[in-house]
């Protein structure tokens, strides 16, 4: 009997909730905000020069001279080469005489036919046999010049590794001249912002290589895609006077001013791409609410350099759970660490 009451008295004790002895689920989080983290973007490209002339020779020969070195600046019209001209210049003297000769003949003919003492025939022929040597003469001095390599316009020599002694043949890549004074910025756009892209859109490029920062504008994008990464070219000037600091191939990271206004700005919120998940009824987020965990539904427009782009769902103040997501559900306790 004693033992009865006792058993009853403990069944009537009221047991503690199991539930509290859960211990919460540490995370991270980040509050959400709106406009700041949507202002720019960011890309990063490389420095190509505007103008790069590559040079070859019309005709072979051996090198006689170099008069250039790989990173000279040159002026243009400079002598950079000259390959051996023997042969040619032996034709010239020959077709210079030629023309000479067919020149006073013609001349002398000319007196004589003007006073009636040649035929209109022959003198024709005269003339033509002149024209002819004139040209023959043309064409090899022509060739001579061709065994001088000139620098087309001012700039700096790129790729100039030639020796003398060397044989060189025509259309046979020599160097580059390569204009210091402007260079763009050639950077990829994934295909989910490049149409947010606009030319004439304003933006600036940092480059570690000379420890500066200089203002940039779009100046064309490409119409056809890289299909394996599905990115798109973009050109921009570099607008600086300063800009001969600059070398071909160097890195740079680009940031370009949102183009649109600012009462859109302020609504857009991009989020860390971590932090969305994808479930069958479409993206989510966990969010911090009174200390507990909530799924959230969310609208994505699309991915930005520094995240995703959220349009709905989410409003500036909510906070979001970053990390730690894989161990939550819906109304379980959280612990925030780091925030």
């Amino acid at each position: 009997m004693l033992a009865m009451s006792i058993s009853l008295l403990t069944a009537c004790v009221p047991q503690s909730d199991s539930s509290s002895a859960v211990k919460p689920v540490p995370v991270r989080v980040q509050v959400v905000r709106a406009g700041a983290q949507s202002s720019s973007t960011r890309y990063v490209g490389t420095v190509q020069a505007v103008r790069e002339i590559p040079l070859s020779m019309q005709t072979a020969g051996r090198v006689l001279s170099v008069h250039a070195k790989d990173g000279d600046y040159v002026q243009k019209g400079q002598v950079l080469l000259r390959v051996d001209s023997t042969q040619a210049v032996n034709a010239l003297r020959s077709a210079e005489a030629a023309y000479r000769q067919a020149k006073d003949g013609c001349q002398r003919a000319r007196q004589v036919y003007d006073k009636g003492a040649v035929t209109d025939q022959k003198m024709v022929e005269i003339e033509s046999q002149y024209a002819q040597a004139r040209s023959l003469y043309d064409a090899a001095r022509q060739r001579v010049k061709e065994h001088t390599l000139i620098a087309p316009q001012a700039g700096v020599l790129s790729g100039m590794n030639i020796q003398v002694g060397q044989s060189v043949a025509p259309a046979v890549y020599i160097c580059s001249v390569i204009d210091n004074t402007a260079y763009n910025l050639v950077f990829t756009v994934p295909e989910t912002e490049i149409s947010a892209i606009a030319i004439g859109q304003k933006g600036w490029m940092e480059c570690a290589a000379v420890k500066d920062t200089f203002p940039v504008t779009v100046t064309e994008k490409s119409m056809k895609a890289n299909l394996a990464a599905h990115t798109y070219e973009v050109t921009a000037s570099i607008d600086s006077p300063s800009a001969d600091r600059l070398m071909p191939g160097m890195v740079a990271k680009c940031r370009l001013a949102d183009n649109r206004d600012a009462a859109s700005q302020s609504l857009e919120i991009v989020i860390p791409t971590h932090s969305v998940l994808l479930m069958k009824n479409g993206p989510t987020v966990w969010t911090a609410e009174n200390g507990k965990a909530a799924r959230r539904a969310v609208t994505v427009a699309g991915y930005k350099a520094d995240g995703v782009w959220v349009t709905d769902g989410l409003y500036p103040g909510d906070t979001i759970i970053t990390d730690g997501c894989q161990k939550l559900y819906n109304g379980c306790r959280i612990e925030v660490r780091d925030e």
